[in-house]
């Protein structure tokens, strides 16, 4: 008969037994190579500014409100989340012993000779057990299976958060766009408002006989520069709202605008922060690692199928022939059992399981440095971007004010008749794409600092 003192020998020899866990403990890896950026900055090791903080357009804050509420690829981003979680628990619950119970009743009739050989029940039968099994968890197999889970749960949260940080900069991004087309679109307009008057102006002097047809061809082909431009930017400009607007879950429709990207404020100081910090901040980076210490975890679990397992059962409750007699000290059932099973011989089956994990774990592993050394490339890419296009839209500010002073200097010029209408011409082209160009320039810096934000790991 079992005493306390055997249920307490074996409480301790299965604590005992429980540290013999196999497989190694997961240790974070370290960067996979030395990091420096082509751009040299003051190194800023604060966190990265709240995404609400860059820019004061109260309309892109609501674009990126509704994103955040709406998307469906963020919503079934959080479904997985849910049962990544709930396969978690479900895992974690292996650890624990399992209670179930069994309940019967019956009866029948056998003959002698079919109750020799346990053919049937001769009589009434009622029974009622509650069943308990357990598998020790002695090489830690099911506390590996855990951790796995746990980790692919929190990685699944990570890429969560980098969809958002994804969106977030996409919604950004095209809101920018959307902007520079409507200025363009409106540089386009006006050009055209000021190239037909300019037209009936030659088209006047023709049917005078001021000036040759040739000016008045020339004139008329400037005017449907400027008009084929517009439905051109209407195109772009219509498919850039729907972009937006499938971003926030919508369907086709306009976009709410707030201010020009002139009119726009950036954060003075974009915080660079080390190589090292950046692996804290990058969801992906995140993400990866955990997938990463979660095959690295399906090594330990792999290990420890190769050896053998201990399981226990028992039962406690009441058998009886009459119900009127279930519940009485005669009919008190109680036993419990304990086995041991392993494999022997399967032809390296599960060995070559463990060689399985393991080249999975280097698949992993060079996972993360590929994810890592891309996050790298991302910060360094945003930073050259940023400068560049800094410098740039500078030069074609400069260009913008150049080319409209020259315009009408050539259009004085030729008034006067001291030039032909090719000079004004050159000179209305001039113009008009170092406009387009000093507004792309902006939208390259704008959006150079979404990249630098989604590189360096969001802030929102």
């Amino acid at each position: 008969m079992m005493t306390l003192k055997h249920i307490y020998g074996l409480g301790c020899g299965l604590l005992l037994l429980s540290s013999c866990m196999v497989g190694k403990k997961y240790s974070s890896p370290g960067m996979p190579v030395a990091v420096s950026y082509h751009e040299v900055m003051p190194v800023d090791t604060t966190p990265v500014a709240q995404w609400f903080e860059v820019y004061q357009d109260e309309a892109l804050h609501q674009l990126i409100r509704t994103t955040l509420d709406s998307n469906r690829d963020l919503h079934m981003a959080a479904a997985r989340i849910g049962a990544a979680q709930a396969q978690q628990a479900i895992v974690r619950s292996s650890l624990f012993p399992q209670l179930g119970f069994s309940a019967k009743a019956g009866g029948g009739q056998a003959g002698t000779d079919a109750l020799k050989v346990a053919g049937g029940i001769d009589g009434a039968l009622f029974n009622v057990f509650g069943l308990l099994s357990w598998e020790p968890d002695i090489w830690g197999k099911f506390r590996h299976s855990s951790r796995s889970a746990a980790a692919i749960s929190e990685a699944s949260r990570q890429e969560r958060n980098a969809l958002q940080v994804s969106l977030v900069a996409q919604v950004a991004s095209n809101y920018f766009l959307l902007r520079d087309l409507d200025n363009r679109l409106q540089i386009a307009e006006q050009t055209l408002v000021g190239r037909q008057v300019n037209t009936r102006i030659i088209n006047d002097r023709f049917s005078k006989g001021y000036i040759a047809e040739i000016d008045l061809l020339q004139a008329t082909q400037q005017e449907a520069i400027a008009a084929g431009a517009i439905p051109n930017l209407q195109r772009q400009i219509v498919q850039t709202e729907n972009t937006l607007r499938l971003l926030m879950g919508m369907g086709p429709g306009t976009v709410q605008r707030g201010f020009s990207n002139f009119d726009q404020t950036l954060s003075p100081d974009i915080p660079v922060g080390l190589p090292a910090q950046l692996l804290e901040r990058r969801p992906d980076v995140l993400a990866a690692e955990k997938y990463l210490e979660a095959q690295s975890e399906q090594v330990g679990v792999a290990q420890a199928n190769r050896l053998p397992s201990l399981s226990l059962t028992g039962a406690l409750g009441f058998a009886s022939p009459e119900l009127s007699s279930l519940l009485g000290s005669s009919g008190l059932v109680a036993n419990g059992f304990g086995g041991l099973t392993g494999p022997l011989f399967n032809f390296f089956q599960r060995k070559n399981a463990v060689v399985a994990e393991r080249f999975k774990l280097e698949e992993a592993y060079n996972q993360y440095q590929q994810t890592v050394l891309g996050a790298f490339r991302d910060v360094d890419n945003a930073l050259t971007y940023y400068r560049t296009y800094s410098e740039e839209y500078e030069q074609r500010r400069i260009m913008v004010v150049a080319a409209r002073k020259a315009l009408l200097l050539s259009r004085a010029k030729y008034d006067s008749g001291y030039t032909s209408y090719i000079d004004v011409i050159l000179m209305e082209n001039n113009l008009f794409d170092a406009q387009f160009q000093e507004s792309q320039a902006l939208q390259g810096k704008l959006s150079a600092t979404v990249m630098l934000y989604k590189a360096l790991g969001g802030g929102w």
